[in-house]
Order: C-alpha cells, then structure tokens, then sequence
C-alpha cells in the first residue's frame, strides 16, 4: 500500500511538471499601453492542443473611456484578440482562455484603442 502511494506521488509530480514545462512564454514591447501579464496551461485535450488562460493588461492612457483591443500572435503566426472597454486613465486585465498547439509562445504584436 505504502509503495503504491509513493509511486502515485511520484507520478503526480511528473504531471505537474510537464504542464509546467509546457506553460508559454509570453512578452510584449516594452512602454506599451497593452501587455500580456501572464499565461498558463489551464487544460489539455488529451491531443496536440492545450488550453492556456492568457491575462492580458490594457491600459487607458486618455481621459475618455474606450474599447481596447489587443492582438496576440503565437510563434505558429496564430493570431488571438482580447478586447474591453476602459474607462480613462485606467488599467484593466483580461483573462481569456485559446487553445493552441503544445508548447506555444505568445507576445503581444498589437494594441489599438477605439473612443
């Protein structure tokens, strides 16, 4: 009994740790007004392809409010929009959920602002 937990506890780590490795890299240009605050793997079909929750920052830089629109682009060419509506001189995170292949790296390509 004892060496079956420990080998269910073993095996555990093993998962923990490959879905860990697997979590993306993400980045954005430095002094922009929408930045990709983090992402991580929150599922997996089983297959090719994992979901991974990405966590967008949007920030507001006029008086009004307004909708912020943010373009994301995986090393692939994929590319994934999270948008709100900001009200001014304010900051915003989204969480949006994509699924993408394994492994997948993601970065901030566009941020635009509609008032």
């Amino acid at each position: 009994m004892r060496t079956r937990l420990i080998g269910l506890l073993a095996a555990g780590v093993m998962f923990l740790g490959m879905a860990t490795a697997a979590a993306p890299n993400v980045s954005a240009a430095p002094g922009a007004t929408c930045t990709l605050a983090g992402a991580k793997v929150v599922g997996s079909s089983g297959g090719r392809y994992y979901d991974y929750a990405l966590s967008v920052r949007m920030a507001n830089l006029t008086p009004s409010a307004g909708r912020i629109t943010t373009t994301l682009t995986s090393q692939y060419g994929k590319t994934y929009g999270v948008a709100a509506t900001v009200a001014g001189y304010t900051t915003v995170s989204k969480t949006k959920v994509f699924s993408a292949p394994r492994g997948s790296a993601f970065a901030v390509t566009a941020c635009t602002q509609k008032g």
